[in-house]
């Protein structure tokens, strides 16, 4: 069974994922630090460094598509941000209560690559909105 997650976990990480140096760089760093920590707590170190490298990510993206946007699009952007905030958390928490009532330790690790999951995909979604603004001409 472990194997298997470990597969599946393994498996998302190597994915295409975008061309972005800083997307490359967390990803082979993650895949790595899962290479040489094989215990529930080493892969817990690992996706919990990957979430922190993810929200780093996000806030520098975020900042660079509030540079680019005009007054009524920054705010926009903001009020998005709050929102997407306040369902994070959420999301969070049902990841939490879901994981919470699985039995063994490695779910621990497979609750922290969801939540590390989360965060990527906002980054990635708002590095989206500066790619088409670059593709466009703004």
């Amino acid at each position: 069974m472990r194997q298997s997650i470990l597969f599946v976990l393994a498996l998302a990480l190597v994915l295409p994922v975008q061309a972005d140096d800083t997307t490359s760089t967390i990803e082979l760093s993650t895949e790595h630090c899962l290479n040489t920590h094989d215990s529930t707590a080493g892969m817990l170190e690992c996706f919990t460094r990957a979430e922190q490298d993810w929200d780093t990510e996000l806030n520098r993206v975020y900042k660079a598509l509030q540079s680019k946007l005009k007054p009524a699009g920054q705010d926009a952007l903001k009020q998005a941000q709050r929102a997407w905030i306040t369902q994070r958390d959420k999301e969070f928490e049902l990841i939490n209560a879901i994981h919470g009532q699985m039995d063994g330790t490695m779910w621990i690790a497979v609750m922290a690559s969801k939540r590390n999951d989360v965060v990527k995909a906002r980054a990635e979604a708002l590095q989206a909105y500066i790619d088409l603004m670059v593709e466009g001409g703004r």
